[in-house]
């Protein structure tokens, strides 16, 4: 009997990894499809694999999204340069291991940064690169205690000041192309930045 019970054991483990592994988280898999919800696409069906119907009802397999292969949490979103439009829903929160979010070259027409992002403690990377952005980079990007990669060059974007880079204790690269930083008259002072200039990538400053 005990021989039978370990037999049943290793055949469900064989299974289980001959499938692909665990599916998706399923309230993670709900904060995806509230965050595709109010986006569009032109041409239109980018996301289209996002979808509780089909063959790819496990968000692991719909497109841009990578999940942790042992936990099935969504650890990254590569969606970048897939002619997203609309809004940034704070759905994303409910991601609560993501370390990688790339939406650059998107556009999203004007507005802001949302000021949600900076709540995304787990962000390694964060990439908003030409994406349509514009008004004051919010400040509570200084939140961002794991980011390394930062990369929110966009022309219609502005800042007051830079201090909340002090913040940023892991930043190793920093891009703020084309943004306006004429309202910030003492960026360059060495004490904005936790590493010396050195140990970073300052790239793009306009």
């Amino acid at each position: 009997m005990r021989t039978l019970a370990v037999f049943v054991l290793v055949w469900s483990v064989c299974a289980t990894a001959s499938s692909g592994g665990v599916s998706c988280n399923q309230k993670e898999k709900q904060a995806l499809l509230a965050f595709k919800q109010p986006l569009s696409s032109d041409p239109p069906g980018a996301l289209s694999s996002w979808s509780l119907d089909g063959p790819n009802s496990d968000c692991c397999n719909w497109t841009g999204v990578y999940c942790d292969n042992m936990t099935g949490r969504v650890i990254e979103l590569h969606l970048s340069n897939l002619h997203l439009m609309g809004n940034l829903t704070p759905s994303l929160l409910d991601l609560k291991f993501l370390n990688y979010l790339d939406l650059s070259g998107n556009n999203f027409g004007g507005s802001p940064i949302p000021s949600f992002l900076g709540s995304m403690t787990s962000l390694v990377h964060l990439y908003l690169f030409d994406a349509g952005f514009e008004g004051l980079i919010p400040h509570q990007l200084q939140n961002l205690s794991n980011i390394r990669y930062l990369d929110i060059g966009n022309y219609g974007l502005h800042a007051d000041n830079l201090n909340w880079i002090a913040h940023l204790r892991a930043l190793e690269y920093l891009n703020l192309g084309g943004i306006d930083l004429s309202r910030e008259v003492d960026w360059v002072r060495e004490d904005l930045f936790p590493l010396s200039f050195a140990k970073r990538k300052i790239t793009k400053i306009h």
